[in-house]
């Protein structure tokens, strides 16, 4: 059974009767009021043991096969959101803090340009600051940091600490807790 931390009965009533197809979850997960799933019609999304979505999360799916999994004890903080066209797949105990937004896709084509996508694959222990965007095609090794305000363009190796605009290393070899 699905906790939905502070929302009312009839908030609950809804999203059981519009997620039982689409949101597969292994209990306790904890949604908080707020906390936005689009087109939920399409796709579908996994939610592992102890996930916590703070207030404001928004997990939007744009096609049938849109796939969001989301692994055991991780939280997404306020105002993040996932874009999912493909496929986007966050590892075990992240830590993924407020305003980060991870995408799949490009969205609005350009003329004679594809618009092709590319899944998300997070590892397991990534920690993402405030504000970092996570683009397409991106993989982000087990244990990295990516820094607050950050905007990922390329594959992030496990245990490394990048920061900036493109995201660049910064240091190797890197643990927190």
């Amino acid at each position: 059974m699905l906790r939905y931390g502070k929302m009312g009965p009839s908030v609950l009533r809804g999203y059981v009767h519009a997620l039982a197809r689409t949101i597969h979850a292994h209990t306790p997960v904890r949604i908080e009021r707020g906390v936005r799933f689009v087109n939920i019609e399409h796709g579908s999304v996994t939610l592992g043991r102890k996930v916590h979505l703070y207030e404001g999360v928004r997990i939007d799916l744009h096609s049938r096969a849109a796939r969001v999994s989301i692994g055991a004890l991780t939280f997404i903080n306020r105002r993040s959101e996932i874009i999912a066209v493909d496929s986007v797949s966050i590892g075990e105990r992240c830590a993924i803090s407020w305003d980060v937004s991870i995408t799949d896709t490009d969205g609005h084509q350009l003329s004679h340009v594809d618009t092709s996508t590319a899944p998300v694959t997070i590892g397991n222990h990534v920690w993402i600051g405030a504000r970092a965007t996570i683009l397409k095609g991106v993989t982000i090794g087990d244990g990295a940091v990516i820094a607050a305000g950050s905007i990922v363009t390329r594959d992030v190796p496990a245990h490394t600490l990048v920061a900036g605009a493109p995201a660049k290393v910064v240091r190797t070899d890197v643990a927190w807790t």
